[in-house]
């Protein structure tokens, strides 16, 4: 029985997403929150960590997480505002989606409560939604003051239309020939 229960276990726990967690302590002692986010299945979260403070204090331009520097806000969820083109699709009481129609080569999720916050960095090529969840003061779970989206890196540059760059073949080739007869003479 206890082998079934083992084997039942680790059959479970197999194909689960490992997530990215980190723990920051706040001024009191009794202020120690655990922040965890995952993203898809397997879990593409990049990186993480936790800071003391906020993310509205800290210059998030330079926060290096993975080697990603100049970070911009892109979307809060404790505001309306648009910051950038993309953001947050859907921010729920456990799962968020993002969107990043530019194409943003490094994206950035922070969550924030008490008197800290983590950064979470994910793999822009992945799907970009997944779970999140806190355990803070008082053991609260899910207490949360905001999340937000940073995007970092250039957009993707935008793809050429089919009729321009079909156009340009022609006229390419078109110029070769000319550049050969001229050559010739």
């Amino acid at each position: 029985m206890k082998m079934v229960i083992a084997a039942s276990v680790l059959a479970l726990t197999c194909g689960a997403a490992q997530a990215a967690t980190c723990t920051q302590s706040g001024k009191k002692s009794d202020q120690e929150v655990t922040y965890t986010l995952t993203q898809g299945n397997p879990d593409a979260v990049v990186a993480s960590a936790c800071y003391s403070g906020t993310d509205k204090e800290k210059d998030m331009s330079g926060l290096v997480l993975g080697g990603v520097t100049g970070w911009k806000l892109a979307d809060k969820t404790d505001d309306g505002s648009d910051y950038l083109d993309g953001g947050f699709d859907q921010f729920g009481a456990s799962t968020w989606s993002i969107l990043n129609p530019l194409g943003y080569q490094s994206v950035l999720v922070t969550l924030k409560q008490s008197d800290s916050f983590a950064a979470f960095l994910l793999d822009a090529k992945a799907v970009l939604s997944g779970t999140w969840w806190t355990e803070g003061p008082g053991k609260s779970v899910g207490g949360l003051s905001h999340a937000s989206v940073y995007f970092a890196g250039e957009p993707a540059p935008a793809p050429v239309p089919l009729p321009a760059g079909a156009a340009l073949l022609p006229a390419g080739l078109a110029a070769l020939a000319i550049m050969r007869r001229r050559k010739k003479r």
